[in-house]
C-alpha cells in the first residue's frame, strides 16, 4: 500500500468543498512516512475550449469578473477560455459544447479533445479537459452567460499574434489561456494546413 488514509474530514461545504486528510505515504526510500495532514479543495472536473479561426488566424476569448484575481491585485476582469464545470456529467465534450454556446453563442464546426490536466494538484482535485474548437469569427457572438446564474461575460476576438503579445505583457495571465495558447502556437501551422480553404504556402 503506497498511501494509507487514516482520516478524512469535510471541513467546509459551499460552492466548493474542503477536506482535511490525515495520511501516510510511501517515501522514495521505501519507508512509510509519519502521519501527514493535508488539505484539498474539491472542485471536480471542468472543461475549457481553445476557440480558433484558422482562416483569419484569431482566437475567441471571454472576459468576466473573477474574485481571486480581484483579491490578489484588484484586477478582477480576466481574459479566459470559454470554460465551465462538468457538475458530475460524464460526457465532457457535450459539456464543452454547452459552455461555448452559453458563453459566446458560437457553435464550433469542429470540437476535439487536446489534453487533460490538473490545475494545482498540491491543493485541489480539479482537473480540466482542454478542447480545440474551430469557429468562424465573422459570426457575431450572441450570448453572454446564463442570466439566472448572474453571469456577465464579454466575448472578444483577438488576432493570434496580438494574443502572444498580451501574454508577454501580462495582460493575459490565466493559466488555462496560457497553456492553450502555447499549444496553439505549436500546432497552428498544422491546423491552418488542415482547416484553411487555401493553406499558407
Amino acid at each position: 500500500m503506497d498511501v494509507e488514509l487514516i482520516e478524512t474530514k469535510e471541513v467546509y461545504r459551499g460552492f466548493f468543498r474542503l477536506f482535511k486528510v490525515l495520511l501516510r505515504y510511501r517515501r522514495f526510500d521505501g519507508r512509510m512516512s509519519g502521519p501527514v495532514t493535508l488539505e484539498a479543495l474539491e472542485r471536480g472536473e471542468g472543461v475549457a475550449v481553445i476557440l480558433y479561426d484558422p482562416e483569419r488566424d484569431c482566437v475567441g476569448l471571454v472576459r468576466q469578473f473573477r474574485i481571486g484575481a480581484h483579491l490578489r491585485e484588484n484586477r478582477g476582469w480576466v481574459l479566459e477560455l470559454a470554460a465551465g464545470s462538468c457538475q458530475g456529467q460524464a460526457d465532457v465534450q457535450a459539456v464543452a459544447l454547452k459552455e461555448v454556446r452559453e458563453e459566446t453563442g458560437w457553435t464550433p464546426s469542429v470540437l476535439e479533445h487536446v489534453n487533460t490536466f490538473y490545475i494545482s494538484p498540491s491543493g485541489t482535485t480539479e482537473r480540466i479537459h482542454l478542447f480545440l474548437g474551430i469557429f468562424d469569427s465573422r459570426i457575431p457572438p450572441s450570448a453572454s452567460g446564463v442570466l439566472e446564474e448572474e453571469e456577465d461575460i464579454q466575448t472578444v476576438t483577438i488576432p493570434f499574434p496580438q494574443v502572444l503579445e498580451m501574454m508577454a505583457q501580462g495582460e493575459i495571465n490565466a493559466a488555462s489561456v496560457i497553456l492553450g495558447m502555447q499549444w496553439l502556437q505549436i500546432n497552428r501551422p498544422r491546423l491552418q494546413a488542415r482547416f484553411m480553404t487555401q493553406p499558407p504556402s
